[in-house]
């Protein structure tokens, strides 16, 4: 199978980890420890795809400015790059770490963006010549706000007419409408079904219930609980203790490895190993099979 990964808002991904914690002060720490890495949802998918040995497309919206990055970690990893230039720059969100805490800064994907931007043309030049069939495409990541939120809707349905698999990983108005196109798998985490379903579920009665509104308008639901671990169509699988690094592409992590090897305790080992790793770098193999192994 041939995986599409469809990514809107890209991001340059910085972890800076603190010696300690900030007092609130003014403090000026003058050693810190920095890690940079290109990401954004569909970015972070598309490379643990690679990773297991995929065919990967990677496509949507990328900055002129600063691409580079981009380029030489797509073409690491043997990723076809097929996204669509804009002007300006993509943006660099950052993750401050320090013993016992953190915190994170997402910036807003491409603002100078027009509200005439002919957004499918992304998706257009994603599915290239259209002329693959079995495929699959995962949706995710947020939208840039000069973007419509019924685009995922229009991309789940525009991929669904070529006979690709749908997955979308949203969150807000984005996913709502998305739903409405009938995805094959969604993966929302506990706050994002609030939205979509009325609550947000804590128990396993409400985990089960969600998953059950939720299959009304999508064909398998896997929904993200943290670091207790997921829920795959109703069924829990506990994640593993690990010493967390950063959470940067965890969930994109678990939803990859989902897609690739269908299998949930891989995906939940996955995605806690991601846990260990800074600024979004995929972790290697040999620790998620002892994650997944319980050694």
């Amino acid at each position: 199978m041939t995986f599409y990964c469809l990514c809107m808002s890209p991001a340059i991904d910085a972890t800076v980890r603190l010696p300690c914690a900030p007092k609130g002060g003014g403090e000026i720490f003058k050693v810190v420890a920095e890690d940079e890495n290109v990401g954004g949802k569909a970015v972070n998918v598309a490379r643990w795809l690679a990773l297991r040995g995929a065919r990967v497309v990677c496509g949507g919206l990328l900055g002129e400015d600063n691409d580079r990055p981009f380029v030489r970690e797509l073409s690491k990893y043997g990723i076809e790059d097929r996204f669509l230039r804009v002007a300006g720059a993509t943006r660099r969100n950052e993750m401050i770490t320090w013993p016992g805490g953190s915190m994170k800064i997402n910036r807003p994907a491409f603002p100078g963006l027009s509200k005439d931007f002919d957004c499918m043309a992304a998706a257009e030049r994603l599915a290239g010549d259209s002329g693959v069939s079995g495929a699959m495409v995962i949706i995710s990541g947020s939208l840039p706000s000069a973007l419509p939120a019924g685009f995922y809707a229009r991309a789940v349905a525009y991929f669904k007419s070529l006979g690709w698999k749908t997955v979308l990983d949203a969150s807000g108005e984005a996913m709502r409408l998305g739903l409405e196109a009938g995805p094959d798998l969604i993966k929302p985490n506990a706050e994002e079904c609030e939205p979509l379903v009325g609550f947000v579920p804590k128990t396993q009665d409400e985990f089960a219930e969600a998953t059950r509104l939720l299959r009304r308008k999508a064909g398998l639901v896997v929904i993200s609980a943290g670091a207790s671990g997921a829920w795959f169509d109703g069924e829990f699988v506990a994640a593993p203790e690990v010493d967390v690094v950063d959470t940067t592409a965890a969930g994109d992590t678990l939803l990859a490895e989902y897609c690739w090897s269908g299998d949930a305790a891989w995906a939940v080992a996955a995605g806690s190993a991601a846990c260990t790793m800074p600024g979004g770098a995929p972790p290697p193999i040999d620790v998620v099979h002892r994650l997944k192994e319980g050694a």
